[in-house]
C-alpha cells in the first residue's frame, strides 16, 4: 500500500502498543486533542486518510493476540476461508462484529488440526479461540487475519453447553422422560442416520 500524502499536516507521534485498553484510550484521546487543531482545516483524499488509518493500526496493533468470538458465517473460495465473527451479550444481542480471513497457505493445517481434535468441521455458530492480527485496507476496511485456532477451547465450550442443557432438562423433569414410556412390542430393528463421528451417534451406541 502506498504511503499516504500528509505533507500538509504536522506529523503526530505514533502510539506504541498499549499495555491495556484504558492506557490506549488515554493515549488516543491525547493524540486526538493535539491533532484536532492541525487537521481541522486540512483537506485529504479519502485514500490518503484511510492509508494513514492503516499505518496507525499496523504500528499500534503489530502483535498477535488470542481473541474469543462466535462464527456467525463462514465461506470459502479458492482455498481461502472468510469469517463473520461476533460477540454477544448475555441476552444474545451482538455487541461487536468484524470480518476474519484464514488464508490458504495456513487454512489446511489449521482446519485439519481443529477437525482432528474436535471430531467435527469448523462451522458457523461455534465459539472459537482465534490467534489473530489486526489489519485495515483502504478499500475493504478492517478485518482480522487468523493465524491459528485453539480446538481445546471449543471442546470446553461445547462441554459447558452440554452440561447446561442436561441441568436444564433435569430441572424441568424431562431428562429421563423417554425412559418412562412403554417400549412398543413390535420394534425389531432401529435405523440411526447420523454422521460417522456425530456426538448423538456416540450417545446412542453407549446406551443401546
Amino acid at each position: 500500500m502506498r504511503k499516504p500524502n500528509l505533507s500538509n499536516t504536522k506529523h503526530a507521534k505514533v502510539l506504541a502498543p498499549a499495555k491495556d485498553l484504558a492506557t490506549l484510550e488515554a493515549e488516543l484521546a491525547e493524540q486526538e486533542n493535539s491533532l484536532e487543531g492541525n487537521l481541522e482545516d486540512t483537506v485529504l483524499r479519502l485514500s490518503d486518510y484511510l492509508s494513514a488509518v492503516d499505518m496507525v493500526i499496523k504500528q499500534t496493533f503489530n502483535h498477535r493476540v488470542w481473541v474469543k468470538a462466535e462464527i456467525r458465517n463462514l465461506s470459502s473460495k479458492g482455498g481461502h476461508y472468510y469469517f463473520e465473527l461476533a460477540e454477544k451479550d448475555d441476552d444474545g444481542k451482538v455487541i461487536a462484529s468484524c470480518r476474519g480471513n484464514l488464508w490458504r497457505f495456513k487454512a489446511a493445517r489449521v482446519l485439519a488440526k481443529f477437525e482432528r481434535a474436535t471430531g467435527m468441521p469448523l462451522d458457523r455458530d461455534l465459539t472459537v479461540l482465534l490467534k489473530v492480527s489486526a489489519g485495515f485496507h483502504a478499500q475493504y476496511g478492517f478485518s482480522l487475519t487468523i493465524e491459528d485456532i485453539d480446538p481445546s477451547y471449543t471442546l470446553g465450550d461445547l462441554a459447558r453447553q452440554y452440561a447446561e442443557m442436561v441441568d436444564r432438562l433435569a430441572g424441568e423433569g424431562l431428562l429421563h422422560l423417554n425412559q418412562q414410556l412403554p417400549i412398543p412390542f413390535d420394534i425389531e430393528h432401529v435405523l440411526v442416520i447420523a454422521p460417522e463421528k456425530a456426538a448423538g451417534l456416540g450417545d446412542f451406541q453407549a446406551d443401546a
